[in-house]
């Protein structure tokens, strides 16, 4: 399958864009507000087509998932049951199957069946989060759109998301592509990224390499705090700690450096 942006601009929002995503991988859009990460989300999932350049996307139809950031602009029905079950009346699913698959569609997100008879207009927007994944996750796409996962999840809530997406990468082979300014959220999950600033990309490339670039400062996006540590550690005692977003690993390196 490919999934590549050839110098695509759109009005004045992105300039020249060009990447190509790596199936069966975790990649992250990251940028400040008004970098135009979230316009790159919506050329790949089909909803902006006057752009520039040349997109090519082997993905179609219900092989394309897309969770909005305000989970709530793609509801529809007035139940859990009928948003969920609209996709898969739509692709013809048996009617034998529907339930089943609905009600694991919301298991999969950490959901009980309780939640079929509510309306999803009222739930917290945590919950209308899960929700909006499981609606996407029922007709099992093969790429998966998150935009700002994590902007109204709790940490339990947060780290039930961590688990899920690797584990839709790692079993099931999922390319999903993760659409945030959440430099700590991206850190925990991402195989990938791409660093936007103004429309445009500032930098690219793996994981480590986010971690040590030089863009973050000026991308307008926070730094999380164990990572000014452990650049700081570097500047004032010249410590090369392992640069890393988890701290238990980082306890474990500070251990091995005082030893």
């Amino acid at each position: 399958m490919e999934l590549k942006l050839d110098k695509i601009s759109y009005k004045d929002k992105l300039q020249n864009i060009s990447y190509e995503f790596e199936e069966g991988k975790i990649t992250s859009i990251i940028g400040a507000a008004g970098s135009g990460k979230t316009i790159i989300g919506y050329i790949i999932g089909g909803i902006i087509k006057d752009y520039v350049g040349k997109f090519t996307c082997s993905y179609s139809g219900r092989n394309i998932g897309y969770v909005f950031s305000m989970a709530s602009e793609s509801f529809i029905f007035k139940t859990v049951r009928e948003e969920i079950a609209f996709g898969l009346k739509k692709y013809n699913y048996k009617v034998d199957t529907l339930n089943k698959r609905i009600e694991d569609s919301l298991r999969v997100v950490g959901l009980s069946s309780s939640y079929l008879d509510r309306n999803p207009f009222n739930l917290s927007n945590g919950e209308k989060e899960s929700i909006a994944l499981a609606v996407i996750l029922a007709l099992n796409p093969k790429l998966i759109i998150i935009d700002d996962p994590s902007n109204y999840l709790d940490n339990k809530r947060e780290e039930k998301l961590i688990k899920l997406l690797k584990k839709l990468k790692n079993n099931y082979h999922k390319t999903i592509i993760i659409i945030s300014s959440n430099l700590d959220f991206v850190l925990k999950v991402t195989d990938n990224y791409l660093l936007l600033k103004k429309g445009k990309i500032i930098s690219k490339g793996k994981r480590k390499e986010l971690l040590s670039c030089d863009k973050l400062k000026t991308s307008g996006i926070e730094i999380p705090k164990i990572i000014e540590f452990i650049n700081n550690v570097k500047k004032v005692k010249n410590v090369d700690l392992e640069l890393t977003s988890d701290i238990k690993e980082l306890m474990k390196d500070i251990y091995r450096n005082v030893k």
